[in-house]
Formats: C-alpha cells, sequence, structure tokens
C-alpha cells in the first residue's frame, strides 16, 4: 500500500469541497514528513498522476490541487467528483475500527496544531476627551454611564503621569474622583477616586486631564480578524484596559493601571 493512502482516504470522506491543508497537516495524515521537492517545488503538487503515486492520492479521491503557497505552507485541494476510487472505499470496509479513544487522541492531535500556531491580538481606539476634571462636571452628556476605559493624566515635575481605569461604569468612577478631589462624602459605590488620590497619589489641587475610551470606540482584532469590544462586559473591558496600559509604558510614560 502506498504511504499516500491514509490521504486518499481523507479526502474520500470530506464532505467540503475546497481543503485548505497545511503541509504539517498533510504529514500527520500520511503519518510520515514529506519529501524535501514536496516544500520547494509546486510541480511536486501538479496533477499529472500516471506513474506519480503521491498524485494519484487526491487524483483517484476525486480531487486535484488547485493553488499552491509553499511560502506558507499551504495547499488548496478542490473537488471534481464526490467519493473516490471503489478500492479505496473497499480498504477502508476491511479495515477493522479504531479504538474511540485512540480516534479522540488523534482527532485533539491534530486540533490542537491549529490552537498553538502563535495568535496575535491588537487594538485599535480612540481617545475622546472629557477634559480638565476640575471643570467638567458630572452632568456632562461627555461622561457615559456604561463600561468603559478612562485615562488621567497630571505633571509630576517635568513629566506626564498616567493612570488606566477600566469600569463598568464611566460616569460613577468619573463622579468619585470629583467628589474625592473636592472632599465631599463618596456618594457612589466606586472607589475609584481614593484609590487615584491616596493609592497612585494625584494631588487633588492640581490639573487632571482626563480622557475615556467608551464603548463603539474599541476594535479588538486577532489575526486580522476583528469586532467592536463589548465595555459593558468586565473581562473585555479589562483586556482594553491593559492593552492601552501598555502603549502607555511603551510611550515612556510613567503609569497606573486600576481594574475596577
Amino acid at each position: 500500500m502506498s504511504k499516500y493512502e491514509p490521504l486518499r482516504e481523507h479526502l474520500a470522506r470530506l464532505e467540503d469541497v475546497v481543503w485548505a491543508a497545511k503541509l504539517n497537516e498533510v504529514e500527520d495524515i500520511i503519518g510520515s514528513t514529506l519529501p524535501r521537492s514536496a516544500r520547494e517545488h509546486r510541480t511536486w503538487w501538479a496533477n499529472s498522476g500516471g506513474s506519480l503515486v503521491h498524485q494519484n492520492a487526491w487524483l483517484d479521491a476525486g480531487w486535484r490541487v488547485e493553488r499552491t503557497d509553499l511560502m506558507r505552507d499551504v495547499i488548496v485541494f478542490r473537488r471534481l467528483r464526490i467519493g473516490g476510487t471503489v478500492a479505496a472505499a473497499a480498504s477502508r470496509a476491511e479495515r477493522p475500527a479504531r479504538a474511540p479513544q485512540k480516534a479522540a487522541e488523534k482527532r485533539l492531535a491534530k486540533e490542537m496544531l491549529a490552537l498553538r500556531q502563535p495568535a496575535t491580538v491588537t487594538l485599535r481606539s480612540e481617545w475622546t476627551t472629557l477634559g480638565d476634571v476640575q471643570r467638567t462636571p458630572c452632568s456632562s452628556n461627555s461622561i457615559p454611564q456604561e463600561g468603559g476605559v478612562l485615562r488621567f493624566a497630571s505633571m509630576n515635575g517635568d513629566e506626564v503621569t498616567t493612570a488606566v481605569v477600566a469600569t463598568l461604569s464611566v460616569h460613577k468612577a468619573y463622579r468619585s474622583l470629583r467628589m474625592e478631589m473636592k472632599g465631599l462624602d463618596n456618594d457612589t459605590d466606586s472607589q475609584v477616586g481614593h484609590d487615584l488620590c491616596e493609592k497612585i497619589g494625584l494631588d487633588p489641587k492640581s490639573p487632571i486631564e482626563c480622557d475615556v475610551v467608551k464603548s463603539g470606540n474599541a476594535w479588538l482584532l486577532t489575526d486580522g480578524r476583528g469586532r467592536k469590544a463589548n465595555m459593558d462586559d468586565q473581562s473585555e473591558c479589562y483586556l482594553v484596559a491593559q492593552l492601552l496600559y501598555l502603549q502607555e509604558i511603551q510611550s515612556g510614560r510613567k503609569a497606573t493601571l486600576l481594574l475596577r
């Protein structure tokens, strides 16, 4: 039996019309490494057949190679007809069924190859200016009620220091700082004001500029595919805040992160 028989059987079982396969995925299916020419020469993936047993594997299964992208180690197969050869079907019928445990182990190992691929998470965000905390009242329409990320900036000598705050209620967090700066009793359930002034050291008598990333102004992109971040979801709001905090650090500013 050809070493590429498992590839023919795999293609014959597929219900899809197109299969974009990574080379290491093909190697997992056949149970051995591909020859060097398979990774370097597109002609290895031609559809000539004849005495070329590896090409007969997909041709006999009713498939052909439509496109090769050896720079990315990807081969795109397209179905030509439904079902493979009778011989392939017969060989499958003659084989005893694999134990469910072994089948599950092989399936999991295959899935883990995809899960372990490097991933890139990117944040696109837009800051909305709220202005000087001393001058912008809590009643301002620019202060959202829902979740978001606040950035408070003040001067520390000649340097700007910032505090990035993730909160599920921007209005409560902002009001908490305003009350703390005025020395009034905090009528919110937020401790942001106390933490900013007591733990971080914001001077309530100094100018403090405030910006906010609110709902609709943050997008999370993973490997090029993106969506708007849900700032009312605590885990996503915290993730956005952590990425913005890293941006502050990488910009050379002294910054603090609060997750509330």
